[in-house]
């Protein structure tokens, strides 16, 4: 999904609507070994749908697609907007997630819709983890480097952008602390960059 915008670019509001498909291009190598170390995976889109899609994603099924895939000027015609990204983390930094609340519970039950508004929370870096090679192996999820982040999270903000005051990403976020819902843990941008420079190199 994506937020309209106009033909100068600026947001028509804040709301996103469907538009895309996409496939998985790259993911934790370490899945194939009955593990995960890396709680993330790079998208590539594929195709655009005909029609913009509203309310739950119903009919995205039916809508005649666009091929994007292997098509440079189709895709640069899409003027999609690009944030940037930085390595750099400081304890008790300022920090923003973006993401779409949920609820709580980021499920769809019979009677509830989807929230498309986009939302912020703001928060601060608390810690910086780095994980061990003796990890616990009773568990499949093996960070090898989180930030850890105080900033109350809803069901809805995982996958979001975490960006820092200068609006640059530091990570993205991958869980709450199920013990203490205000902290929760982020991939850094140094864990996933490599993910994408496979990506391109596949691409």
């Amino acid at each position: 999904g994506v937020i309209p915008r106009t033909d100068e670019g600026k947001p028509v509001a804040t709301r996103a609507v469907f538009r895309y498909f996409a496939k998985i291009v790259a993911k934790d190598p370490s899945f194939a070994k009955g593990a995960c170390h890396l709680d993330a995976c790079i998208l590539q889109i594929t195709t655009r749908m005909e029609n913009d899609v509203e309310g739950n994603g119903e009919g995205c099924g039916d809508q005649i697609e666009r091929l994007l895939l292997n098509n440079p000027y189709a895709l640069k015609q899409e003027k999609l907007q690009q944030l940037k990204i930085t390595e750099k983390c400081e304890l008790d930094e300022q920090v923003r997630i973006v993401g779409y609340n949920q609820g709580g519970e980021g499920l769809l039950d019979s009677g509830e819709v989807l929230n498309r508004d986009v939302d912020f929370a703001r928060g601060y870096v608390c810690k910086m983890f780095t994980g061990t090679e003796a990890d616990d192996q009773r568990h499949l999820f093996q960070p090898r480097k989180e930030i850890v982040v105080i900033c109350p999270t809803i069901g809805g903000h995982s996958g979001g952008p975490v960006v820092n005051d200068g609006g640059e990403v530091i990570g993205i976020l991958s869980r709450a602390d199920p013990a203490e819902r205000h902290r929760c843990y982020l991939v850094p941008t140094q864990e996933w960059k490599g993910l994408l420079k496979r990506a391109k190199k596949g691409i």
